[in-house]
């Protein structure tokens, strides 16, 4: 990518207090053009609607979308923009109301016979995700991924046919990029050919197109890795200038902050996101999801940089949400920055005491992954602390947690809750004085969680188990064993502050 493409438009876009679409559907997110074979009104619509599809502000552009249908009610490539609307690929499986809704949308438009090869080609593509997976899949994990794995390949067939269509290459790079993830295999290191592969396709794109949002989306989630952040630096410090009050996109660079250490800018960012996610919610609720998103990776960089009275502000702000859409990954936001809070200070006793499940606003039940964020901090807190009757309580939520993900097929959230109630165990064997058991258990656990990778909706594990195992090293005066932990974690996670210090404490001690 040129390092002048990003920045040849100087533009300043007028949204509106709430970052919505203004009522002319001005474009204000970006640039996109996508001729469609609609009327002039219908178009308007449709390419606002798909700014914001590019931005992932699904729900802000479903609605959009539809006004496209109510415009041009034989408009096919609206009705595709619905069923885009209903799964988001990168975040979680689809619910049944979004495969209803998207099986719904893509009968439609393909009852409506699109007048153009092109057209059809993208209602194919679409089509290819919400087509059942034969023979049925019983679990939501292992029916996403088969569905991910056919909008792939829909999505690579639209590209080799129109393959200057920067939406064509864009969507196939997002299909990619989304069934990548789904891959992975506990204890083996990921393989980051299918990510570098999509940014180099999308990097081919900038220089004719700009200001497209799906371009800058895109690119820092198919280099959201600690070896690949810095070939998105420069898209995540331009993101901002084609949609500055776009709650996602002012959210989205932190990806690569967070990877690179850079903890200033992780917190500018996302502060902006959740004054925008705030300003937003006035009007439209789903957008308290993206406001705990934004206060989880402000906590995180709060914690980083040892500002406790603003990690103290963000936690109260969390346990004061009095609504939050409940979206999966609302959870995991909602539930993390508060045992980060407790967790990163090494505040044990508050750790031991943290209140599950607060606040009582999102059906937690439905979430074991996130619900397990609070066992954890719970389970460290208390065998931190000596209480371990208590901290074999939380180990035992925890793997409560484990057998109900397994049982739903989310393998993914099964191995990540299995290294931290293991690591929960180790550290109830080393207050046992089972030093050596405690060691290899919080090893394996730590190769365990280094083996899977972030998910796309945390800015990193709330306790790295690379450095609990360090911190068990440093005790026991194995400093060389130690130092190696803590610098391991910093090639994971660079710049974090706990690894750091163990790091100077290891220094001090020769």
């Amino acid at each position: 990518m040129r390092t002048q493409s990003l920045f040849l438009v100087l533009v300043c876009f007028c949204l509106s207090a709430h970052g919505l679409v203004a009522q002319d559907h001005d474009h204000n997110g970006g640039e996109v053009a996508f001729e469609i074979s609609c009327s002039d009104e219908a178009q308007k619509h449709f390419e606002a609607a798909l700014e914001h599809l590019h931005h992932m502000m699904y729900e802000q552009a479903r609605p959009v979308f539809e006004e496209a249908i109510a415009a041009d009610p034989a408009c096919a490539m609206a009705h595709w923009g619905v069923a885009m609307t209903s799964f988001q690929p990168l975040w979680h499986p689809t619910p049944d109301e979004g495969l209803a809704r998207g099986k719904a949308s893509v009968a439609a438009a393909q009852a409506l016979a699109a007048p153009t090869e092109r057209e059809q080609a993208f209602i194919d593509a679409v089509e290819a995700f919400f087509t059942d997976p034969d023979p049925p899949i019983d679990s939501r994990a292992g029916d996403h991924e088969a569905r991910l794995q056919s909008w792939k390949e829909a999505q690579r067939a639209v590209h080799e046919a129109y393959p200057d269509d920067v939406d064509a290459a864009a969507f196939y790079a997002l299909a990619s990029i989304s069934h990548a993830q789904t891959q992975f295999s506990p204890y083996e290191e990921r393989d980051l050919s299918p990510n570098i592969e999509a940014g180099e396709l999308l990097e081919e794109f900038f220089d004719a197109h700009p200001e497209h949002p799906g371009l800058f989306h895109y690119l820092i989630h198919a280099y959201d890795n600690p070896e690949l952040a810095h070939k998105a630096e420069e898209a995540a410090r331009g993101y901002d200038q084609i949609a500055p009050e776009t709650v996602h996109a002012l959210h989205m660079p932190s990806h690569i902050f967070v990877r690179m250490g850079k903890w200033e800018e992780t917190i500018e960012w996302n502060k902006r996101s959740a004054d925008a996610a705030l300003a937003e919610m006035e009007v439209d609720p789903h957008a308290s999801a993206h406001y705990v998103h934004a206060l989880d990776y402000i906590m995180y960089g709060q914690l980083q940089l040892g500002d406790e009275e603003g990690a103290r502000e963000t936690f109260e702000r969390i346990r004061e949400a009095g609504e939050i859409y409940p979206a999966p990954f609302a959870g995991y936001n909602t539930a993390a920055p508060q045992a980060r809070y407790v967790l990163e200070r090494q505040q044990w006793d508050e750790a031991a005491n943290l209140e599950v499940a607060y606040p009582d606003v999102l059906p937690w039940d439905n979430y074991p992954a996130a619900t397990a964020l609070f066992h954890y901090a719970r389970g460290l807190g208390a065998a931190r602390t000596g209480d371990l009757e208590q901290a074999e309580v939380e180990r035992d939520h925890l793997a409560d947690a484990v057998r109900a993900l397994r049982d739903a097929g989310d393998t993914y959230w099964a191995y990540m809750t299995e290294a931290l109630g293991n690591a929960v165990e180790a550290w109830i064997l080393y207050e046992q004085d089972e030093t050596e058991p405690a060691l290899e258990l919080m090893r394996e656990a730590a190769d365990l969680e280094d083996s899977m990778d972030k998910h796309p909706t945390s800015p990193g594990e709330v306790l790295p188990v690379r450095e609990l195992y360090g911190e068990l090293l440093l005790q026991e005066g194995q400093y060389e064993a130690a130092k190696r932990a803590f610098e391991q974690s910093l090639e994971r996670t660079p710049n974090r502050k706990n690894a750091r210090r163990g790091l100077d404490q290891i220094a001090g001690a020769y």
